[in-house]
């Protein structure tokens, strides 16, 4: 802590000074008299002594932990628990560097009675990873002003903030995911949509029975529903040099939210059964730290399935999207010979993806639309007869006539992949993921 008497004296010291050589050159005792005034001021201000801060502050962050993207809340509660006014109490947290302030500031000035609380709070959008928060700098001045303390005073409560790719709501089958994963068939069984009834089997299950027609005719009858079969479904991750961009400095990159959207998918479809598979744009199997098939272009290609091994495969792809997201540009790490083809438009560049998926596999491509290969990558998919579903994260504005053009291409892309057969979700990235799917039914 440091206290000391405040800047606000300069003028009472230069103005005495004035006064007193004016007074001795002019030979005027007024002037003298008027010195007495400043003077008087000074000697206030070196008897003044800095406050003593009886405070206590905490910080509480919500949510914690925090998908990539996600609008957190950050609030500095500040508790007087001295006997005096704290006339004039200014905070400063300690904000780790690596992360902006979208909204709100983490300065503020406070003035709390004995007893009683202050609060400032601010929003921060983070990217995938762990922040540290320092303490906040608190600095004190009674009503007069002319004395000043500065300290670092601890704050309790949340000290950390957590960014992770598996925060954050699961979406739910019942909205735009629920067009792949399971598939309806003919057969009546177990389900939910009446199929059809037969006689009763011994071993059919009791809450399958027809119980209103067994009393009103006295029959045992079994209901038939229409079963669902589980689908394989491929999630394309496009991890590709054209989303390393973010939407304003210090928010996660197109990359970073498309790999989120993609964990957040395949999670969805895991918990529902359903045998999921991953394939990443953008890198090369040397990227991924566990061992893995790729495509005939070096890509990154976790077959269907629905074990650990498989989790563990895919959450070390969607890993090395990330860290590509943030790698130098000229790591030959982050692209494939492909790819370079691929921001093309040539379809080609894809065939080998094509080949990998079995004829019944759905297809979800996760992209940020920022150029013309998804477009080329999602006809290429359609066209072996995929169902596919398009999960486009937007880190488009108009603040600036270059974004505005950026934007506009953008929207061009997604109304072309909207006159195919895909499904096309537009995520504005300020929302919610988990809402953004469920609306789109």
């Amino acid at each position: 802590m440091t206290g000391a008497v405040g800047g606000r004296t300069d003028a009472a010291v230069l103005a005495a000074i004035a006064l007193v050589v004016l007074g001795t050159v002019l030979g005027n005792a007024a002037l003298f008299v008027a010195a007495a005034v400043p003077i008087s001021i000074l000697l206030l201000s070196w008897l003044a002594s800095p406050p003593s801060p009886e405070i206590a502050v905490e910080r509480r962050i919500d949510p914690s932990p925090a998908a990539p993207g996600e609008r957190t809340s950050v609030t500095l509660t500040v508790h007087n628990e001295g006997e005096t006014t704290l006339s004039d109490a200014r905070f400063v947290d300690g904000v780790p560097t690596e992360l902006s302030v979208s909204a709100g500031s983490p300065r503020g000035c406070l003035s709390i009675r004995p007893g009683e609380s202050g609060s400032i709070s601010y929003e921060i959008v983070p990217r995938q990873g762990r922040y540290e928060f320092e303490d906040p700098i608190v600095r004190l001045r009674p009503i007069s002003g002319a004395a000043v303390t500065t300290t670092h005073s601890p704050a309790v409560g949340d000290a950390t903030l957590s960014c992770r790719r598996n925060a954050g709501a699961i979406p739910q089958l019942n909205g735009a995911l629920r067009r792949v994963g399971t598939q309806p068939t003919d057969s009546g069984g177990p389900g939910i949509q009446f199929h059809s009834t037969r006689e009763y089997r011994p071993g059919d299950e009791v809450r399958r029975i027809d119980w209103r027609r067994l009393a009103k005719t006295g029959e045992l009858t079994t209901v038939n529903f229409d079963e669902t079969s589980t689908a394989e479904t491929v999630v394309i991750a496009d991890g590709r040099s054209a989303g390393r961009r973010a939407r304003t400095t210090g928010h996660p990159t197109a990359t970073e939210l498309t790999a989120y959207a993609a964990d957040r998918a395949i999670t969805a479809l895991v918990s529902a059964g359903n045998a999921v598979g991953l394939c990443a744009l953008g890198i090369t199997n040397e990227a991924v730290d566990v061992p893995l098939a790729s495509d005939n272009q070096g890509r990154p290609w976790v077959p269907t399935g629905l074990d650990d091994a498989t989790r563990t495969q895919i959450d070390a792809v969607l890993d090395a999207v990330v860290e590509g997201a943030r790698a130098e540009p000229d790591d030959s790490r982050l692209a494939t010979p492909s790819d370079a083809v691929a921001d093309g438009g040539h379809g080609g560049a894809f065939f080998g993806l094509r080949t990998r998926l079995s004829n019944r596999a759905d297809v979800i491509v996760v992209t940020p639309a920022l150029d013309e290969a998804p477009v080329s990558l999602v006809e290429t998919v359609l066209a072996a007869g995929h169902r596919t579903v398009v999960i486009a994260p937007d880190v488009t504005d108009c603040e600036t006539p270059g974004r505005a053009v950026r934007h506009a291409e953008r929207v061009v892309r997604l109304r072309r992949l909207r006159a195919t057969d895909a499904t096309v979700i537009d995520w504005d990235t300020r929302q919610p993921l988990s809402a953004t799917l469920e609306a789109h039914r």
